[in-house]
């Protein structure tokens, strides 16, 4: 078969781990969940896990990322999030539809109970007040839009972005909230307009060579003494490691930066900051994998086998990702002094 021919070649350049979830994900029939869990999140003999771990050698691994840099920002997007607004609600939470790491309090909590502590636990960050101008970047479809409403009871001055245009529909149809379709990180931003941006799980998304830029704007748009919140995974490493070109299964063209590059930046930029925190993402991509196995008839009548295939693998591969502290997921409250910069 083409897949088991292609194993080879995709091993040689992307790496065993690329070539291994490439080929279940091209499986013609729907993967068994036990076995596809265990074999991507399983302890793998020590010669084997030489070979995933130090191939592609590191000098190369730039080389693999740089070529994959080229795609749009909108099409690698739009790749992962416009499959079906109806395929997502069968498997993230009911209330807010939250596409971002929860917070687990006990082992027996819900999907449903780790979001609202999740929410709850942002909305503290951001703190918003009545009257205040609020710009979410990466919107998603509008949970913690929703959370803020709920809070202050003020829809106005909810602004939202999405590069996704079932994200945007939904929002339309659903949440009325003022979400534009447009890429956060090209955008020009009036000077001073909002009292406080955030993002979850948007971050991720912005290469290395774009935050800088990115951040001198967010920084000029935002009103003295403002606050940046920020949700999102990144790497532990400030090297890439050698499952580097597995995201580009699932997240096409988007690379995000190592901890310590994002600290920098942030002070670089002007920032003072306020809080920093890391989470565990690994209880709520299982819970994501259990509730989709749940629904698969669903799952296969909205998506085909291969998408679904990909998203069987997708939580494994990502739970192994952060069981292997490759990544953490980390929240950030930036401030914008209120007179001069914060600049070091």
């Amino acid at each position: 078969m083409i897949r088991h021919a292609l194993f080879p070649v995709e091993a040689a350049v992307y790496g065993v781990s690329y070539a291994f979830l490439q080929n279940l994900i091209r499986s013609p029939q729907p993967l068994d969940p036990e076995k596809t869990w265990h074999e991507i999140t399983r302890e793998m003999p020590l010669g084997t896990d030489w070979i995933r771990t130090t191939w592609p050698v590191r000098p190369i691994r730039p080389l693999i990322i740089r070529a994959k840099m080229k795609q749009d920002h909108v099409l690698g997007i739009s790749e992962h999030y416009d499959v079906s607004n109806d395929f997502y609600k069968l498997w993230l939470d009911r209330k807010y539809m939250f596409y971002t790491c929860a917070d687990f309090h006990t082992p027996d909590d819900t999907i449903e109970e780790a979001q609202q502590h999740k929410a709850d636990f942002i909305l503290k960050l951001i703190d918003p007040q009545p009257g205040e101008k609020i710009m979410e970047l990466g919107c998603g479809w509008g949970p913690m839009l929703k959370r803020i409403l709920e809070a202050t009871g003020e829809r106005e001055n909810l602004y939202g972005l999405t590069l996704s245009k079932e994200q945007k529909a939904y929002n339309d149809e659903h949440n009325h909230f003022n979400v534009d379709f447009d890429n956060f990180i090209t955008r020009d931003y009036p000077s001073e307009a909002f009292d406080k941006i955030y993002s979850i799980g948007a971050w991720e998304h912005v290469r290395e060579n774009e935050i800088p830029q990115l951040l001198d704007k967010l920084y000029a748009a935002l009103k003295p003494g403002g606050r940046l919140v920020k949700h999102f995974f990144c790497r532990v490493s400030d090297y890439y490691t050698a499952t580097v070109a597995c995201s580009q299964i699932y997240f096409p063209g988007s690379m995000g930066a190592p901890y310590r590059f994002h600290a920098k930046a942030w002070e670089d930029a002007g920032f003072r900051i306020k809080h920093c925190s890391i989470h565990d993402y690994r209880p709520t991509l299982r819970a994501w994998f259990d509730r989709m196995v749940e629904h698969k008839e669903e799952a296969l009548r909205l998506v085909d086998v291969q998408t679904y295939n990909r998203y069987l693998t997708f939580f494994p591969s990502s739970w192994r990702y952060f069981n292997d502290n490759l990544s953490m997921v980390t929240r950030w409250v930036l401030e914008k002094p209120t007179r001069g910069r914060g600049r070091r």
